[in-house]
């Protein structure tokens, strides 16, 4: 049995603890030295197997008692935007919510209130999905819709698992990875000293990217990709892989269905063709083909990168997912190892999805299922049919098979189409600048047709600014944390909260028990976090409180691999469907075809002479998570002001000197960012960082904390023109000009 890390007291005494880092929902284990409740030194603790070492963990003692924070419940006294509060208890808060919630539900029905969460926040998500799937609403949103789900989806369509994610190479067992889209300075960071010993091992690294990082540095091979043509390198390189027959033919023979077809998809995308489609030398594109398939095993993880390109982001997700099968790389040890279905706790159960499907109440599909059907109810169902003979129920696309498309929202509110959404609840996250089409959403918080908006957060957002209520929140080292990344494997890991809540801050497990005591759900609720965690483990045998004071606070299972040899793969058929029946089922392609994204120098090409730079967005700062930390003086010191990286040979034509103010422009309007060159990108892309605001800003008419001065998602497209097969926003691989600001 393990040994339990107790608190340590020193001779002041002063309690030395472990538990998570408060900067950011990830649970990055700290060991906090505390003094009267309060946080003295936060310091990474590297005994638990996942320390907090980014730069912004050393803010965290200024985060936890930042003047900035909301401490207590407040409730709008003006017009929505005005910025007119008064304080209220959480009682009145949560009676006059509930009682809204209640009248809305009565009129419209459950499906009519919209949940939404940002990043990653453990039980915050959790619950929330919970409480939703037990009201009866399938209107689910979260940070994670546009970070991977295009991915998770196709990847369940075609071989009924999931492999992408928290899949590490293993050092001198795998031998090939690629390495695509997953970004810069903080992508993967936590496996850099692996990545140089799987290198150390004689694994080959490619880097597919269209901007140089650490990442492209490190690699034996960097592929510098035109934004958006992602498709078409995958397709190309299966091209070579099966002309020159490097695939698995044994694997391919006895487990996979469609490959003909596969093969006549993608016969066309030679390598000269992929080519002048990408802008990658085709003896390259040749060159990593074969170091994938011939150097197994191997494996292709996440990259957000090819997962906000919009129309072209589905041949990518595809191509990255075909390349796995083929190659035999499937669920083998050192290559993309399957998940561990989460049935080594009560996880699923507690989620109650079929509770949503069979809900009394619920009459509709989500708001998006129209156009996106594979992202609803009814996707959902389909995708349980296929896996049902291998997995139980409630195994696989869970959440991400569930989560409406974000254009849907601001047209639900607006226009009541295809059915009004009343009430609006979100939980740690700031849309208005992590969504495109910020404006059109930005008109719908603000509209009469939205009767109740709720926000519970750490900080005043230009979303809170909008809101009805807003609720104060507490941070990781107020609140006991189990975490299992939204049930994509069967680890968890635990900690205990290291300090009580400060002021009225309440975590968010608290919000969703109180309102669905209050609104019929009594009974289904243990009074605190802990309790339900403790529910939640009870098949490991241990408690919350005795996984968090092991030295090691992780249960998961030993790793098994290619668990098809014996039960087939969830699919239909119990094989690869390179082909796929299930997405033919919903009313899609059985297998995609290449697409360029909806602005690009060959499908839009009169646009692109208006607007001639390609451009991408998006940061992996290391002073910032998403649209987070800004209120952080040391971490806005690093990085003050969103920047648009260009070539300074662009540059030099454009008149644009290095730090000078400059506009970036769309076909959807224009907002200024400061200059920064790069001579590692290529001279026609162009890089715009995304999720800034600048909090110690006032109002300034519509806009809260600077939110349309640098906001590259106010003139970024949205809707089904725009979208991915699973509605994924459209951030990447886009056209812009830019000119300097002193010019215009």
């Amino acid at each position: 049995m393990a040994t339990l890390a107790k608190p340590a007291v020193d001779a002041s005494g002063c309690e030395t603890k472990r538990g998570t880092c408060p900067i950011c929902g990830v649970g990055c284990y700290v060991s906090a030295k505390i003094s009267n409740n309060m946080p003295i030194s936060i310091k990474p603790d590297r005994t638990a197997g996942f320390p907090a070492d980014c730069p912004r963990a050393g803010q965290a003692v200024e985060y936890h008692d930042h003047p900035d924070r909301v401490n207590y419940p407040m409730k709008r006294t003006g017009k929505r935007g005005e910025g007119k509060w008064e304080r209220i208890s959480w009682d009145q808060a949560l009676e006059e919510i509930a009682e809204k919630m209640a009248a809305i539900r009565d009129k419209h029905g459950p499906e009519a209130v919209q949940t939404m969460g940002g990043s990653y926040k453990g039980a915050g998500d959790s619950s929330c999905w919970r409480w939703s799937n037990l009201w009866g609403t399938p209107n689910i949103l979260y940070q994670g819709k546009n970070c991977g789900e295009a991915e998770l989806l196709c990847e369940w369509a075609v071989y009924g698992d999931q492999s992408c994610i928290g899949n590490a190479p293993i050092p001198g067992v795998t031998k090939s990875l690629i390495l695509w889209g997953v970004g810069g300075s903080m992508a993967l960071a936590s496996q850099r000293k692996n990545l140089k010993a799987f290198q150390a091992a004689g694994g080959k690294m490619i880097a597919i990217d269209p901007c140089q990082t650490e990442i492209t540095d490190l690699a034996d091979l960097w592929l510098r990709i035109r934004p958006g043509t992602d498709g078409a390198l995958a397709y190309g390189m299966l091209n070579v892989i099966i002309t020159e027959k490097l695939y698995d033919a044994e694997f391919v023979a006895k487990w996979c269905n469609g490959f003909e077809a596969l093969s006549e998809a993608v016969k066309s995308f030679t390598p000269e063709r992929t080519s002048k489609i990408t802008w990658i030398p085709a003896d390259k594109i040749v060159e990593a083909a074969r170091i994938f398939a011939t150097n197994t095993p191997g494996h292709i993880p996440f990259g957000l990168g090819t997962a906000e390109l919009g129309k072209a982001t589905t041949s990518a997700v595809f191509g990255k997912t075909y390349l796995r099968a083929i190659t035999g790389n499937l669920d083998a040890m050192g290559g993309s190892k399957f998940a561990d279905p989460p049935s080594g706790t009560r996880f699923r159960e507690e989620m109650h999805w079929d509770t949503l499907i069979n809900h009394p109440l619920r009459t509709r599909d989500n708001i998006s299922a129209d156009l996106w059907p594979i992202a609803s109810v009814k996707g959902l169902k389909a995708y349980r049919a296929a896996m049902d003979k291998v997995h139980p129920l409630g195994v696989g696309p869970g959440i991400y098979n569930m989560v409406i498309a974000p254009s849907a929202l601001p047209t639900a509110i607006l226009e009541s189409k295809p059915y009004p959404i009343k009430a609006f609840i979100l939980q740690a996250g700031n849309p208005l600048v992590s969504l495109t089409d910020a404006r059109r959403l930005h008109e719908a918080m603000l509209s009469d047709e939205l009767e109740l908006s709720v926000n519970m957060d750490h900080w005043m957002t230009p979303c809170g600014e909008l809101a009805d209520y807003v609720l104060p929140a507490t941070d990781g080292l107020e609140r006991p944390l189990l975490s299992n990344m939204w049930g994509f494997g069967d680890a968890h890991s635990a900690s205990r909260r290291t300090v009580d809540p400060r002021y009225e801050r309440r975590d968010d497990y608290q919000l969703w028990r109180e309102l669905g005591n209050r609104l019929g759900q009594q009974g289904m609720w243990p009074d605190t976090m802990e309790e339900w965690f403790d529910d939640i483990l009870a098949p490991t045998g241990v408690t919350h409180g005795d996984l968090a004071d092991q030295d090691m606070p992780w249960v998961m299972p030993a790793p098994q691999y290619k668990r098809y040899e014996g039960s087939g793969f969830a699919t239909a058929s119990g094989k690869v469907e390179l082909s796929s029946d299930l997405l033919a089922s919903l009313g899609y392609p059985a297998i995609p075809a290449y697409e360029e994204p909806a602005w690009s120098p060959e499908r839009t090409p009169e646009l692109f002479a208006e607007f001639p730079l390609i451009m991408s967005t998006g940061n992996s700062l290391k002073w910032y998570y998403r649209s987070q930390h800004k209120h952080l003086a040391q971490m806005r010191k690093q990085h003050p002001y969103a920047l648009l990286t260009l070539h300074p040979d662009t540059a030099a034509k454009l008149g644009i000197a290095e730090g000078a103010m400059v506009w970036v422009e769309t076909p959807m309007g224009r907002i200024q960012q400061m200059a920064k060159f790069d001579k590692g990108l290529h001279p026609r892309v162009v890089h715009a960082d995304s999720h800034m605001w600048y909090p110690e800003r006032e109002a300034d008419g519509d806009a809260h904390y600077g939110l349309w001065e640098s906001n590259i998602n106010a003139i970024l497209p949205d809707g089904a023109d725009y979208s991915d097969y699973a509605g994924d926003n459209y951030m990447r691989a886009l056209i812009c000009r830019v000119s300097p600001v002193a010019a215009n």
